[in-house]
């Protein structure tokens, strides 16, 4: 069953959305999808979080692993809470332990630190998940990319593919082509998810974009 990591070129570049759109594909095709938030930071305790707003977007369940309250990477949420940071392989454990398929969501950029060595992707390397990789379409995006790229193949994680997501209404209707060209030969390009204030319409549409994934074994 499909095991899927979202990551993205920077925060606030469309992650939820694409991870609440991929699980709707998913729970859609028959497959059992859980969404995953290893580290949620920059909440309150009752305050929605990103697994439970993607979840409700996608009519699915969710699983939050840790909530830290400093808006800040995992590592340094922790240390301002007190607390001490979570482990990759601790993570992985509780991943695998899933049953169906799981789409977790990451924070920030794929070499965001979750402790003082490392990354969230390596809890994805440990628990054997593929990479999408979600490029806000804005200015420096394409750099980003494919840095973002070489970092998870060095990392030893296999990418499934890349999803552009307009993040503004963009005033250059021909940027989208523009990057998905730079970026055809660094990965799939899973589609381009278009400005919507809507964020369910937003979903609903990108579901279709993924709707292969749960059906083919070999997707």
């Amino acid at each position: 069953m499909p095991r899927i990591y979202v990551t993205g070129t920077d925060t606030d570049v469309g992650k939820t959305r694409v991870t609440a759109a991929l699980a709707r594909a998913l729970h859609e095709a028959g497959e059992p999808t859980t969404i995953v938030k290893l580290v949620q930071t920059g909440l309150g305790p009752y305050e929605p979080g990103d697994a439970q707003i993607a979840a409700a977007l996608a009519g699915c369940d969710a699983v939050e692993y840790r909530r830290l309250p400093k808006p800040a990477d995992p590592w340094n949420a922790a240390r301002a809470a007190g607390e001490e940071p979570e482990r990759a392989s601790a993570l992985a454990a509780r991943l695998c332990a899933l049953p169906g398929s799981v789409v977790v969501e990451g924070s920030g950029g794929a070499a965001v630190p979750l402790n003082e060595r490392e990354t969230i992707t390596d809890v994805a390397r440990e628990a054997a998940l593929e990479a999408v990789v979600v490029v806000g379409l804005r200015l420096g995006c394409i750099s980003h990319a494919r840095l973002t790229v070489e970092y998870l193949v060095h990392r030893g994680i296999p990418l499934l593919g890349l999803v552009l997501c307009e993040r503004t209404a963009l005033d250059d209707r021909a940027y989208p082509g523009e990057v998905e060209d730079a970026l055809r030969n660094w990965g799939a390009m899973l589609g381009t998810i278009p400005f919507e204030v809507d964020a369910a319409a937003s979903v609903r549409r990108a579901a279709d974009c993924f709707s292969s994934l749960g059906k083919s074994p070999d997707r």
